[in-house]
């Protein structure tokens, strides 16, 4: 067992255990339950987190807002991430999950999109922190489920408040806080500030403080545990490209060896698994369109001969439609070796029918 692993306290966010120190992040139109259902198949994924869902477009029965927040049982334990800059509309979005079964309700405070922050939503929380500990008084209040946060470092670097804001949100009732490790002035851009995220370790004393940032390897995980002092790890684009990134890391932290890397045919294989749970939860069109994006990051795994590498994947996948297209696509830009079993499409649509279900 590895050091990271040996010795810590069990880890659990309010009443929800983890078995591994690992969570999946909120990506914007990406994270939805075929995503999280494919994730999980795969091993060690402890918790999942929806897209950041409007506060305001649940109370409306917003149909978008609704196909955001669906789960199923085996999506599970699933926390609905929610943004906006009213507490009442916060406090009521929060009581409505509930209803639903979700199992926890986070605190969207790190989102860097101009259109959510001039809402006084997202990272622009971290500016006004009047607001802020109205929102989570609010929420904290109304429910009974654990209340996560998800921040950033600050507004930018002359406003670095993460380690001021995290021990309020504690003394609040809030259950974990997840740390980015940039300001919003950052977005994704440059290096995550790890001492930032470690000043949040230090100054929170009872709850888990999960680290988020630039983690692309089991080893950048470890690392965030061991040395930086995080609870756990949040991690969001590497899982894009490398959906077998949980797996690997959580074998890691158990054993200290690396796992063998998956096969090109298990890769190719889980992105069929994926694509058919889209298209069984979606509907073919909406599944094609979510795959327009998520074929050229499979793809970055795949070899790039016969010129078939992430360029002429992404080129070709903006044309997606189908399932129909979908099938001619592998049929054209796979390696060889397994063109030869999915030749023909009526093998690959059928192998596609039946590994729909979880």
């Amino acid at each position: 067992m590895s050091a990271v692993i040996q010795g810590r306290k069990r880890l659990s966010i309010g009443n929800i255990p983890l078995k591994w120190p690992l969570m999946l992040s909120p990506m914007a139109s990406y994270t939805n339950l075929p995503f999280r259902a494919a994730i999980r198949s795969l091993g060690g994924l402890s918790v999942a987190t929806t897209d950041l869902v409007n506060a305001r477009s649940l109370l409306e029965m917003n149909p978008k807002g609704i196909k955001m927040v669906l789960t199923s049982s085996y999506d599970r334990p699933l926390g609905v991430q929610l943004f906006g800059g009213n507490p009442l509309e916060l406090r009521d979005a929060a009581r409505f999950l509930e209803d639903l079964g979700i199992d926890f309700i986070d605190i969207n405070m790190g989102c860097p999109s101009p259109k959510v922050n001039a809402g006084g939503a997202g990272a622009a929380l971290m500016k006004d922190e009047e607001l802020t500990e109205d929102l989570i008084e609010a929420v904290v209040g109304a429910v009974s489920l654990p209340v996560t946060v998800k921040m950033r470092l600050g507004w930018d670097d002359r406003n670095i408040n993460a380690h001021i804001i995290a021990p309020r949100l504690e003394a609040m009732g809030v259950a974990a806080v997840a740390v980015h490790g940039r300001t919003r002035e950052q977005g994704y851009a440059g290096q995550v500030n790890l001492e930032g995220i470690r000043a949040v370790a230090e100054t929170v004393k009872r709850i888990p403080v999960i680290g988020n940032g630039d983690v692309h390897s089991p080893e950048d995980a470890e690392r965030m545990l061991r040395v930086i002092g995080c609870d756990a790890v949040m991690v969001g684009r590497a899982t894009l490209s490398d959906p077998f990134f949980f797996r690997r890391t959580a074998h890691y932290l158990d054993t200290g060896t690396h796992q063998t890397a998956p096969s090109l045919e298990e890769r190719v294989r889980h992105m069929h698994r994926h694509f058919s749970l889209s298209v069984c939860y979606l509907g073919e069109w909406e599944a094609a369109l979510h795959f327009r994006k998520m074929l050229p990051h499979y793809a970055e795994h795949f070899p790039h001969g016969r010129g078939h590498g992430p360029k002429e994947w992404s080129r070709r996948s903006v044309q997606l439609e189908s399932v129909d297209d979908y099938c001619q696509l592998c049929s054209e830009l796979l390696p060889e070796e397994l063109n030869t079993a999915y030749r023909e499409k009526a093998s690959l649509k059928n192998l596609l029918l039946d590994n729909r279900s979880p």
